[in-house]
């Protein structure tokens, strides 16, 4: 039996399936890897699975090898060849980082693999390789809303404020562009929702003013008191404030949420 055996076809095929599925790895485990590099290891993968491709073949039709000892030799060459593409592609801070961008890529190769196999049977052999660059688009855009989503919610605490012995409870943000600041002792600022603060201290002895300007471009004043203690919790993170100064907002505040404080970084 003849086989055709198209290197060319097989190499530029292989290369656009890495550099697509080792560009969505560093987008989704936020690897550090430059395009050229990604380049590298995609070149690096297509020539050598290429290269086993051919003995693959041959050792199929030739008829030599039980099928244990292909299943390992093919086992191996998928190990070897994507730890090979890794690293090339990516810098790895430790074990466990490479060990889960392996698993990444491995899961990547065979959700393609299938995607491809039904491809081929709904549209034929060269519009399955053409819909891969589509296919993985829309994997990158919906990884990046459901990133930016999770990135966001990352900022939300459960927040408990103490004041004399009362306490009460809130959603918190921590706003990272916060930088409001006591100008007399620079103490950072926590911004809380006037109407929550009037309920935990209603009657406070020593009220400081803190400056601040508007979108506007308008200077004005916001009341502030100093607290006993702020908490905020996130799952497994806490944050604790000790005595923290806390400034009623001028208006209620709009947060998506229902945030009570915004939290100083």
């Amino acid at each position: 039996m003849e086989v055709t055996y198209y290197i060319d076809i097989l190499f530029i095929i292989n290369f656009f399936m890495d550099f697509s599925l080792l560009c969505l790895l560093r987008m989704i485990l936020k690897l550090k890897g430059s395009w050229l590099r990604l380049a590298a290891g995609s070149a690096a993968g297509a020539v050598f699975a290429v290269v086993f491709q051919s003995i693959w073949l041959r050792m199929i039709f030739i008829g030599r090898g039980n099928s244990i000892l292909l299943f390992f030799l093919w086992f191996g060459a998928v190990l070897g060849i994507s730890s090979m593409m890794l690293l090339f592609a990516f810098s790895f801070q430790g074990v466990q980082e490479f060990l889960k961008a392996e698993a990444g890529l491995l899961f990547g190769a065979a959700l393609v693999a299938g995607l491809l196999e039904a491809g081929m049977t709904a549209t034929g052999f060269t519009f399955s390789y053409l819909l891969l660059p589509l296919v993985c688009l829309i994997a990158g855009m919906l990884w990046k809303m459901v990133d930016k989503s999770a990135w966001s919610q990352s900022f939300y605490y459960q927040v408990t404020l103490f004041y004399q012995g009362k306490q009460v409870e809130t959603k918190g943000f921590l706003d990272t562009g916060n930088h409001l600041e006591d100008p007399l002792s620079n103490k950072p600022v926590h911004i809380v929702d006037r109407n929550l603060l009037e309920i935990l201290c209603p009657k406070v002895e020593k009220v400081r003013m803190i400056p601040y300007r508007t979108i506007e471009g308008g200077g004005m004043m916001m009341p502030a008191v100093f607290l006993d203690r702020i908490e905020a919790v996130q799952e497994k993170r806490r944050i604790v404030y000790e005595q923290p100064l806390v400034a009623a907002s001028p208006r209620k505040l709009q947060i998506k949420g229902g945030c009570g404080i915004l939290l100083h970084e």
